[in-house]
């Protein structure tokens, strides 16, 4: 890929459309969370539940693959072009959202497989959920720090012919 090449305004464009993009993965990842955590609660059968959280392992992954591989270089691109020093809020919270890509993948491969493990689940999607609360917040505050804090640049220059 030639983004780094791109100006600073080029890429936060770029970076704007791919945040809209996953944070709605986001938000269908939640969605699914959600829908799982009612049905432990419902009369649901153990199959249609492990159907669930397989449906849920795929998207854990994809979410979390989309950040780690495009999403988090992409921000970071975009602030080493602004040359603010932004980029320094990335040092410090990729390690602590690293960690809890550890917990979902763990997640991911025990339950990829579609059993539902009943003498576990109320626990394991109880500390999932846990996990992807404080991701979500990482993540955010990377956002922020990152591409939000550059939206008034952008607003405030001077229009490109």
């Amino acid at each position: 890929m030639t983004f780094t090449k791109e100006s600073p305004k080029q890429q936060f464009v770029a970076v704007d459309e791919l945040l809209g993009h996953w944070l709605e993965e986001r938000q269908v990842l939640l969605a699914r969370y959600t829908e799982i955590v009612v049905a432990t609660d419902s009369v649901l059968e153990g199959a249609e539940i492990g159907k669930r959280q397989a449906a849920l392992s795929e998207l854990l992954v994809d979410y979390v693959s989309a950040g780690h591989f495009e999403v988090f270089h992409k921000l970071v691109a975009e602030a080493e072009g602004f040359a603010d020093g932004s980029s320094e809020l990335a040092t410090r919270l990729m390690p602590a959202i690293a960690d809890t890509t550890e917990v979902i993948l763990a997640y991911d491969e025990k339950y990829s497989t579609g059993e539902d493990y009943p003498e576990t689940l109320e626990r394991d999607l109880s500390a999932l959920g846990e996990v992807l609360e404080s991701r979500f917040v990482l993540e955010d505050q990377l956002i922020a720090g990152l591409h939000t804090r550059h939206r008034s640049e952008m607003t405030t220059s001077a229009p490109s012919s």
